[in-house]
Parts: structure tokens; C-alpha cells; sequence
């Protein structure tokens, strides 16, 4: 906790260049995403503490009207990491999430994943933003030059971009089911294996006590191609826990 406290000090100090922030925030990043999944495990064994279930908000941009896939795609990566969320929203009357003015995620979940969340959420946020534009460059050019009309190109390069958001969700969520079961495969045997399995027994409580009676978003038809294009993309996302070089505990500031 320490290294990463520093770590996020050095990112976000005003003084710190583009190039050694955008590292300091990949490697706080890595050690929370490697360490939150398993962290607690061994706390609980050396203390006999029980692990406490919390919850944080994330706001989720509409822009373009498309809060409610960018949640969803969120929504497939907490689940990844055994977390549960929820959106709410204020805006006009009658139009649902899709006139929404203000959209927040509420996350619950362990405290040590929710602390991985904090630096994930935007990070991928920004990643899917990112790699939409170019595919949808790309989906202009191949498919749109034969269809007729504004609206109808209109109508086909939103569809597209919300399957695209699902999608990314999607490829990361794999991503990180892999690397979940990278861990559970080291534990295996052992107790921390026992923290990993009740946790989500702990969180479904956690969230039905905050939000009793909630009912599920209505099902969806996606754009195939944005949605395969999207979860390729996702797969590619970087992680920020692979590969990074070492940042010893003394260059850091205190």
C-alpha cells in the first residue's frame, strides 16, 4: 500500500513529465489489479480479520446518448472481478437512460478489487474510447458506401458503436477471468482459495441490501461486427500488470 500510495503521489504531482506519470500510474495499477485479487486473502490469514464488502461510484459519460452500453460494458469487467454494480441516473422524464444527464455506477465489492477499480475503470474507459474511433473509421469505409440516407447512417454508425462498447467490455472481462484464474490455480489448497470462493456470497448480500427489488435492463440486439470488433480490441487492452519494469521503492517520492 505504500509503494502504490507513492506511486499515485508521483503520477498526479504537477512537476512529474507525461512520459514518467504515465508509467508511475501503470505500475500503481498493476500492483493494486495483481495484489486486490489476492491481497485480502492473506490478511485474513494472518489477522483472522474477515474481508469488508464496500462500495464506490464511477461516473459514466452519455455522450452520444450511449451511457447505457459503456455501463454495461463496466458492468462485464466488475463481474470479471467479483463485483457487482449498478447505474442510476437523472434526466428528462420519460426517456430513460438514454436522456440521461448524469449517469453514476455504484460498484460493490471487496475492498481490495474496489481500490484495483479505481485506477482500472478510467483506464479502460479511456482505452474503449480510444480504439472505437478507429473502427469506426474502418466501418465507414467497408460498410456504410453502399447505404442511402443521413438517418440510416446515422442509425447503423450508432449501433455499431454501442456493440463495439459491449464488446471491449467483453474482451477485457476475458482477459481478466484469465488472470483470476491464474490466482485461484497459485492458491489452490490453501485458505486464501477459501476467501477467494465466499466472496461473492459476501457481495450478492452487500447488494441486495443496498439496492432490494432492483430489476434487470431489458435484453438488447447488437451489431454483430461492431460487437466481435469491440471484443477483439478489449482482449488487447493493457492491464498495466505484465511486464513492467521495476520501480524500486527508494526512487519514489515519500
Amino acid at each position: 500500500m505504500e509503494r502504490v500510495r507513492r506511486l499515485l503521489d508521483l503520477a498526479e504531482h504537477p512537476n512529474t513529465g507525461e512520459e514518467e506519470a504515465a508509467l508511475a500510474s501503470a505500475h500503481a495499477a498493476a500492483l493494486m489489479l495483481r495484489h486486490g485479487l489476492d491481497a485480502s486473502a492473506v490478511r485474513r490469514g494472518a489477522t483472522g480479520r474477515s474481508e469488508k464488502i464496500d462500495g464506490i461510484e464511477f461516473e459514466v459519460s452519455n455522450r452520444g446518448g450511449h451511457a447505457r452500453e459503456r455501463c454495461w460494458a463496466l458492468h462485464l469487467i466488475c463481474d470479471a472481478l467479483g463485483c457487482k454494480g449498478a447505474q442510476h441516473w437523472t434526466g428528462v422524464h420519460g426517456r430513460g437512460i438514454r436522456g440521461a444527464r448524469h449517469v453514476t455506477m455504484t460498484v460493490v465489492g471487496p475492498d481490495p478489487v474496489l481500490d484495483s477499480l479505481r485506477v482500472l475503470l478510467p483506464s479502460i474507459t479511456l482505452q474503449m474510447e480510444n480504439q472505437v474511433r478507429p473502427a469506426l473509421r474502418h466501418f465507414t469505409a467497408r460498410d456504410l458506401t453502399g447505404v442511402e440516407g443521413k438517418d440510416r447512417r446515422a442509425r447503423a454508425t450508432s449501433d455499431y458503436r454501442r456493440a463495439f462498447y459491449v464488446g471491449f467490455g467483453s474482451g477485457v472481462s476475458a482477459k481478466l477471468r484469465d488472470r483470476v484464474a491464474e490466482i485461484a490455480d497459485q492458491v489452490k489448497g490453501t485458505g486464501a482459495e477459501l476467501v477467494l470462493l465466499d466472496r461473492s456470497a459476501l457481495v450478492q448480500a452487500e447488494f441486495q441490501r443496498r439496492f432490494p427489488g432492483l430489476k434487470r435492463a431489458r435484453a438488447t440486439t447488437l451489431d454483430a461486427g461492431g460487437y466481435h470488433t469491440g471484443r477483439q480490441a478489449g482482449r488487447m487492452a493493457d492491464l498495466s500488470d505484465r511486464a513492467l519494469p521495476d520501480l524500486p521503492l527508494g526512487r519514489l517520492p515519500r
